[in-house]
């Protein structure tokens, strides 16, 4: 297996290092159940791009926020050019102001070129880094950032619990013989609040290790629209104002304002960044049967899809959906405790 060091987007992840305590208490074992409480056993949590029979494709960690960075990066930008043109159009008037004008200019230019770093690091790269986990050969594909492609052993990765300042997301470690190294590292999917991250990890686990496909297809309600295609604005503003409630539509209302600006820096970094291709060995190895019965992506999102984004579904929908997960998340479970065990 080759491992190619991956950089990370913004923050280099850090490699050839020892395993901490932390992430060895926090580890997610494959081929073991995850216990956990409550109604649902596995969230999605819109990750899914494509899942059939062959393989379960997801978006990375670092798409649900594009153009949030760049957002911040754009605007200093912006105002830095500003400062330029308005110091000249003063210089034009009175030349004794030359020289402040190369001040301000050699000032805003060098502070332009430290924010485009960071705001080039979310234009003009790849509109997302997906991860494919293979069922039919048991690996896991990764799309680094750094634009190299990995396939791993779905056994031997290390996957385990990542604080990202105040949320927490998973990652796959890639460790050395000694079992402790760590050579390097992905990340992938969601990134929230820690009690739901077991249960994201129960969908990834279930599609690799269990027979319940047709139930995990049925917990599926929403794909990205980034599979063949670039995301567009309208697509990109929806994601940024998703509530979970309507007790949540006055915090909407006074998070309009920077949801518009974030999904202008996104939109422009969907449509200066190239969509990811996989290669060739990669596609023949996830092969997909002819009439296979699983096929979710984002052909399947329902048309109305502000009403999901405002909280605002009439009850009858909100009902059968709320129906359709309960039913398909008992069915999991019973399949899993006929096999591990209540």
């Amino acid at each position: 297996m080759a491992i190619s060091h991956d950089i990370g987007l913004f923050i280099p992840f850090k490699l050839n290092r020892p395993l901490t305590k932390e992430e060895k208490q926090s580890r997610f074992v494959q081929g073991k159940r995850r216990r956990i409480s409550g109604e649902a056993a596995v969230l999605d949590l819109d990750t899914v791009i494509r899942m059939n029979s062959s393989y379960l494709e997801v978006v990375d960690k670092f798409y649900p926020t594009k153009g949030y960075v760049a957002s911040f990066m754009m605007a200093f930008c912006i105002l830095f050019l500003i400062a330029i043109v308005a110091t000249a159009k003063i210089t034009i008037v009175d030349s004794d102001g030359f020289l402040f004008f190369w001040f301000v200019a050699l000032l805003s230019g060098g502070s332009i070129c430290f924010f485009g770093r960071f705001l080039l690091k979310d234009w003009f790269r790849k509109t997302h880094y997906p991860v494919r986990f293979n069922r039919k050969k048991q690996q896991v594909h990764v799309y680094q950032v750094s634009g190299k492609i990995i396939t791993v052993p779905w056994g031997d990765v290390f996957f385990t619990t990542s604080k990202q300042r105040i949320s927490y997301c998973i990652v796959g470690h890639l460790i050395s013989e000694d079992k402790e190294t760590v050579l390097n590292t992905f990340s992938f999917g969601y990134v929230g609040q820690r009690e739901e991250l077991s249960l994201y990890w129960e969908f990834i686990r279930c599609y690799m290790e269990e027979d319940c496909l047709e139930e995990l297809a049925e917990t599926v309600l929403f794909c990205p629209p980034v599979e063949k295609q670039k995301e567009g604005y309208i697509e990109g503003l929806q994601r940024l104002m998703q509530i979970d409630s309507r007790a949540d539509w006055l915090l909407l209302v006074l998070n309009l304002p920077f949801a518009l600006i974030e999904s202008i820096a996104r939109y422009i970094g969907m449509q200066t960044s190239k969509i990811p291709q996989w290669p060739q060995e990669v596609i023949d190895a996830c092969a997909v049967e002819p009439n296979d019965p699983i096929n979710v992506g984002a052909e399947n999102n329902s048309p109305y899809r502000w009403r999901t984004v405002l909280a605002n579904e009439s009850r009858e929908v909100y009902d059968a959906k709320y129906q359709r997960l309960e039913s398909a998340n008992q069915k999991i479970k019973a399949k899993l405790d006929a096999r591990y065990g209540e």
